[in-house]
């Protein structure tokens, strides 16, 4: 009798499990090979279907994260793109759209504080503020203009995107910058902005309007220690290709 009710109950668990939609069983798995790496050896769209599936938690998401993948190309793209255009993919919901913003921030944050108060003389490693300048502005599909304050003793303590352009240009003036960095305190600046076009090297534009902002803030005994232009996959900084520039 006891050995009928063992089976029985056996029988019913397998019966439960076997009811169960497949994708909870990719899930627990998606979780297993994240854990196993940190998520090292998992491409975009796994690490996106398991990002999915916390604000997503009754449904199969990979389809969505397939739909999200062929809009954006990569997971750094879902993540950065604005809230409202996410949303507009269909199966997106309020709650997914403002997971991928709190990411996007808390990646931003983690850089910002990998750099804030830190010597940018002392700084072996360009890659940092390379970094935080790609986590900032890199994924936007317009120009964006962004601004590193640095105290007298270079050391990182502010930092703001400025201004919004077109596709493929992004507008303000040297008195503005000067202005900024004034209000700031700052000392000396290095100023970012994001080539959508994948394509890092400065057009003429880029150069002039380097010059003239050093030359500006040069008026007003500030300096100009770099311009980064930064893509998706690649940057120009004009303090290692181009030092003459900065005046």
């Amino acid at each position: 009798m006891n050995k009928t009710k063992k089976s029985s109950l056996k029988e019913e668990i397998q019966q439960e499990k076997e009811q169960q939609p497949d994708y909870i069983g990719h899930r627990q798995r998606l979780k297993a090979r994240f854990v196993a790496d940190q998520g090292r050896s998992m491409p975009d769209y796994e690490l996106l279907e398991l990002i999915l599936t916390y604000s997503i938690p009754r449904k199969d998401v990979k389809p969505l994260a397939k739909s999200l993948m062929r809009k954006y190309y990569n997971l750094a793209n879902v993540i950065a793109a604005p809230m409202s255009h996410v949303m507009e993919e269909g199966g997106v919901s309020a709650n997914t759209a403002v997971l991928f913003g709190l990411i996007h921030a808390c990646s931003n944050k983690i850089c910002w504080e990998n750099l804030e108060g830190k010597d940018i003389l002392n700084l072996t490693d360009k890659q940092m503020i390379v970094d935080y300048c790609r986590s900032c502005i890199g994924y936007a599909e317009q120009e964006k203009l962004l601004i590193i304050y640095l105290n007298k003793a270079r050391k990182f303590i502010a930092q703001n995107i400025e201004q919004v352009g077109t596709i493929d240009a992004v507008m303000i003036s040297p008195r503005d910058i000067v202005a900024k960095a004034l209000k700031n305190n700052a000392m000396s600046i290095i100023i970012a902005h994001n080539h959508p076009s994948g394509n890092a090297t400065p057009s003429n534009a880029d150069i002039d309007m380097t010059k003239q902002v050093s030359q500006a803030l040069k008026a007003v005994g500030i300096k100009l220690d770099d311009h980064i232009v930064i893509t998706q996959n690649s940057y120009f900084s004009m303090q290692e290709k181009a030092p003459f520039i900065l005046g």
